[in-house]
């Protein structure tokens, strides 16, 4: 008697156990039943098998069934039940009321890849037997339809998230992996120390990373639409072999074949396509295409490497990957058609396919330091020729410059004394040995007097050109414009067709003695300064016009001041406010106001000197651009 008390002692601790363990985590792998519907009798299925495979026909619905005994008293634990992807809708319901449901029944909308995670809330669980219910519809012949993934785990709510979390976390370390590569040969693609391999792999690497990313548990609890998630799922998983396939080219620089452009090019179009809503059937017969494209893919790659096998050593470490990849890929194919339980092998795979091509492409471009060097070094000696020869040519050339500026100051006057009621003085210093500011004057007699300043943009060579160009304008337009307004005009006129990126500045100012006054004309110029009398301040007069040689048909005003004996009107060009320190400060309009107003007693060649001497000690006697002023005195 005392032995069959403790049997059943030990039997009744045995089951107390059993019945505690149900608050962990449980998988639900046997005692299922599906009653379809239309038929009263239930039937017991195999679970983490299709229906399709337990002999049920399209269109299914109807429902799954399992008891699940509770007993004891729960420890606060959440439950929970995961019946990861089901094929294609259902809603689930524990001891008759409703826990969750993935898709719409009517109007059918197929959630097909979308992971089953529900709460059961605490208040719903029964002491002894509980009834989980799995209402399924399936209208897809090309699903597996119903639960066919694996065994649903029903426990603890925390456990089976932490599950999931796990499983999450392993694809966000490939993805990781992934954009880590693509992050690195994007970088060097952009900074264009390699070749397109790079911008390829990159490409390859973030596809792939959009590709498991949309598999990710957590991604379909975020609330992003269901079908975004299944066309950044097949857009990346089609174009993620293809730009594989071009690394791989681009690596051994060869251009692909007729045969693999048509690949490719299907591989384009089936990605294009997925852009689209269609039905879960129509996107895997694109899929079954696919794979038959991936197939000939594999095949077109490792004949491509291993006939640079032996020529590089990049060949052997990319067939080495490449073997891999396509050995694991194969696996996951032939499970996925078979099962539908992909284990995506391939992604590890993947992953060395793509380490193989980092570390191809680094010994290629270690290959190609090397063939720089010696490139290097046998072009020391051609290199020596050519600075003697250049050395040669600049000698040349500076000899021409030398008479060029020769010619260019004969071009531009030196102005310094009496013209008619006018006394005047100018100043030309080039920042080069030849410059692109240019001033004249024209008298139409004694008391009609026209001068002309100009800055063309830039200098040297180009803007010399210009500026003799300029001269011979002025000399024939000079005799029929008195006007300063019509004279810039015409001027622009003539240079619209030939300039090109040398703007150009100019003021000219007419003196009319006889008149008593001064009318002047600016396009893109800095105004004229009127020093009055040595008591006021130094004016900056008013005037605005646009530049010349922009475009063909252009406005310019004309301003008038009245003259008076002792006035002192000074010309410039931004060389002089523009002129920089070694602090790096402009000379700027200020400094030169002070100057003209401190100096009005000296006579304009004193005045002109003073300013060029403050403006080179100012500058260090480095000036970043053409200086060119012009000083008139009205006596």
């Amino acid at each position: 008697m005392f032995w069959v008390l403790w049997i059943l002692l030990f039997l009744s601790n045995s089951l107390q156990a059993e019945q505690i363990d149900s608050w962990s985590v449980k998988s639900l792998d046997a005692d299922w039943t599906f009653t379809q519907e239309g038929s009263p009798t239930p039937r017991s299925v195999k679970i983490a098998l299709g229906l399709l495979d337990q002999g049920y026909k399209i269109p299914i619905k109807g429902k799954y069934r399992i008891a699940i005994h509770y007993s004891g008293k729960n420890d606060g634990l959440t439950q929970g039940v995961y019946l990861d992807r089901i094929q294609s809708i259902d809603k689930t319901y524990w001891n008759g009321k409703l826990i969750g449901s993935t898709g719409e029944f009517d109007p059918y909308s197929p959630n097909w890849i979308r992971p089953r995670f529900y709460p059961i809330p605490t208040h719903m669980i029964l002491p002894g037997e509980n009834v989980l219910e799995v209402e399924i519809e399936c209208r897809e012949s090309r699903l597996f339809c119903g639960i066919f993934r694996s065994a649903p785990k029903v426990g603890d709510y925390d456990k089976i998230k932490e599950d999931l979390i796990y499983e999450d976390l392993v694809q966000v370390t490939f993805a990781v992996l992934f954009l880590g590569i693509f992050l690195q040969q994007a970088i060097a693609h952009f900074l264009n120390r390699y070749s397109n391999a790079s911008l390829f792999l990159s490409l390859s690497a973030i596809l792939y990373v959009g590709w498991r990313v949309a598999v990710l548990n957590k991604t379909h609890y975020l609330g992003i639409p269901f079908e975004l998630i299944v066309r950044v799922f097949f857009i990346c998983q089609t174009l993620f072999p293809a730009f594989l396939i071009l690394f791989v080219y681009a690596l051994f620089e060869k251009k692909p074949g007729i045969f693999v452009q048509a690949i490719l090019g299907a591989d384009f179009i089936i990605a294009f396509l997925h852009l689209y809503s269609f039905s879960p059937d129509q996107r895997f017969l694109m899929v079954y295409f696919w794979e038959i494209l991936l197939g000939l893919k594999i095949i077109a790659l490792v004949s491509l490497v291993a006939t640079h096998y032996k020529s590089s050593g990049e060949g052997k470490i990319i067939l080495i990957g490449a073997l891999l990849a396509a050995f694991l890929g194969i696996s996951d194919v032939v499970k996925d058609v078979i099962t539908g339980k992909n284990q995506f092998l391939f992604q590890y795979g993947m992953l060395v396919f793509l380490f193989a091509g980092v570390m191809g492409i680094a010994v290629q471009n270690a290959r190609a330091r090397k063939d720089l060097k010696e490139l290097n070094e046998s072009l020391e000696t051609l290199v020596e020729i050519r600075t003697q020869e250049l050395e040669k040519q600049y000698r040349l050339l500076n000899e021409e410059i030398i008479v060029a500026a020769g010619l260019q100051s004969k071009l531009i006057p030196g102005l310094d004394g009496k013209i008619g009621r006018l006394l005047v003085n100018s100043v030309y210093v080039p920042a080069e040995k030849i410059g692109g500011d240019y001033f004249d004057s024209y008298a139409y007699g004694e008391d009609k007097i026209q001068f002309l300043l100009c800055d063309v943009a830039g200098h040297g060579i180009s803007a010399a050109l210009i500026a003799s160009m300029l001269k011979i304008s002025f000399l024939e337009l000079a005799p029929k414009h008195s006007e300063p307004a019509d004279l810039l005009i015409e001027l622009n006129a003539r240079l619209v067709p030939v300039v090109e990126k040398n703007f150009i500045t100019a003021v000219a100012a007419t003196f009319d003695l006889e008149l008593g006054e001064v009318r002047y004309s600016l396009a893109g110029h800095p105004p004229p300064v009127l020093v009055r009398e040595e008591s006021e301040e130094p004016i900056i007069m008013d005037g605005k016009g646009s530049i010349l040689g922009w475009r063909k048909e252009i406005q310019l005003g004309t301003w008038r001041e009245k003259l008076k004996r002792g006035d002192r009107f000074f010309f410039y060009t931004d060389g002089i406010t523009e002129a920089i320190s070694p602090e790096k400060e402009m000379f700027g309009e200020a400094r030169l106001i002070s100057l003209l107003r401190d100096s009005f007693s000296r006579n304009p060649r004193n005045l002109n000197e003073e300013i060029l001497a403050n403006i080179k000690d100012f500058a260090g006697n480095k000036l970043p651009d053409d200086v060119t002023y012009l000083t008139v005195d009205v006596i």
